[in-house]
């Protein structure tokens, strides 16, 4: 998995980066919030230890940029001074934690094991949306009713067609899914419900 370091003060971005090195990791840093923002893959899993007061634009500035794109990065604030009020913005935005500088090694190794999950999480989130944009109107209204509960002959009297065409529909939606049972489907829906 990418893990990705983000701050406008290269002794610091040298310092995470021969300390993620020194854990096993490879790194990638920036020291320019636009740049990294414009050369990021918007589908690749990845973690980013990002600095909170950058002067061009700000921690949570990007972090809340990384939501509206929906990109499967997992953040992990860095900041030079603990700020609560910040922290718990970030929190909310949906860091995976706050930490001070300089890190400490086992305690960004906890951190960064849950970013890593929350990054696949998020990634199969993304697959997810990915798959659902693939369906017509049709076809999501249809596993919007099954994911219900709703049988075939019940969706049917509710949009007023023929089972067969429940049928169809919920048969064409479960490949453009890549659902191949009942249970894959719901999964499926389940992520993209976020």
């Amino acid at each position: 998995m990418h893990i990705y370091l983000l701050d406008d003060d290269p002794k610091v971005l040298a310092a995470n980066g021969f300390l993620l090195k020194a854990m096993g990791h490879d790194s990638q840093g920036w020291s320019e919030p636009a740049r990294f923002l414009d050369e990021l893959d918007d589908d690749a899993e990845a973690v980013l230890l990002l600095d909170l007061a950058m002067p061009e634009l700000d921690g949570l500035e990007v972090l809340a940029e990384l939501g509206r794109r929906q990109c499967p990065v997992a953040v992990i604030l860095l900041t030079g001074h603990g700020d609560v009020p910040q922290a718990v913005e970030a929190m909310k935005l949906g860091a995976v934690d706050f930490l001070e500088k300089p890190v400490d090694a086992r305690r960004l190794a906890d951190v960064l094991a849950r970013a890593q999950q929350q990054a696949r999480e998020l990634g199969a989130q993304s697959q997810a949306r990915q798959r659902f944009a693939r369906l017509s109107a049709r076809e999501h209204e249809v596993v919007s009713l099954v994911a219900q509960g709703l049988t075939n002959k019940a969706i049917a009297e509710s949009l007023c067609v023929a089972v067969r065409t429940v049928e169809v529909h919920r048969a064409s939606a479960m490949n453009k899914l890549e659902a191949a049972n009942m249970a894959e489907l719901l999964h499926c829906w389940q992520l993209y419900q976020g």
